[in-house]
């Protein structure tokens, strides 16, 4: 398989299971996958401004991020909130492990078919870092989130306190009319 084509999966493949995942659902953690996007992007860029690794190999229009970072980063984080979002210390066992195999595992053999190259020895503990920084930051944005949600509909007004033109009449005062 082409480097191409696996770039092009990575970009579409995830956006498609979106189909699966009922609507409040992408509604509830689309704004932290987005988020989760704006950081592999940071990362990516710091990484080539520091001469970590460079991308050789990227799609179109896509110039100099590889389009991994738009597809499967954002949808996986969602898939991974959506199921363990409210369990912290599963969400970060399996943070590690998804890090793990992300840095160790994925990259290299990304890597090895030369749509990436690593200039530095430890290129795969500073990856896991930035990885895993960016999920829990993911996952506090998304509990302030829920946290924004919860405040506002926490709000109850007394029925009492409403304008005269908008209160009912009790049944004497109905009679009368």
């Amino acid at each position: 398989m082409s480097n191409q084509v696996i770039l092009w999966i990575s970009l579409i493949a995830p956006w498609l299971t979106l189909f699966l995942m009922p609507r409040e659902s992408i509604k509830r953690y689309l704004p932290t996958g987005l988020l989760v996007t704006v950081l592999s992007i940071i990362f990516t860029e710091i990484g080539i401004a520091n001469g970590w690794w460079a991308i050789r190999e990227t799609t179109y229009p896509l110039a100099l991020i590889p389009s991994y970072t738009y597809g499967a980063f954002p949808v996986l984080s969602m898939w991974i909130l959506k199921f363990l979002y409210g369990r912290f210390k599963i969400f970060v066992v399996t943070e590690v492990v998804m890090n793990i195999l992300l840095s160790f595992v994925i990259y290299p053999w990304i890597a090895g078919r030369g749509i990436k190259d690593f200039f530095i020895s430890n290129a795969g503990i500073i990856t896991f870092g930035f990885a895993s920084a960016i999920a829990l930051i993911a996952y506090i944005f998304q509990a302030w989130h829920e946290g924004v949600f919860v405040r506002s509909e926490r709000r109850n007004f007394s029925e009492n306190l409403q304008p005269a033109a908008g209160k009912l009449l009790s049944k004497e005062e109905n009679k009368k009319k």
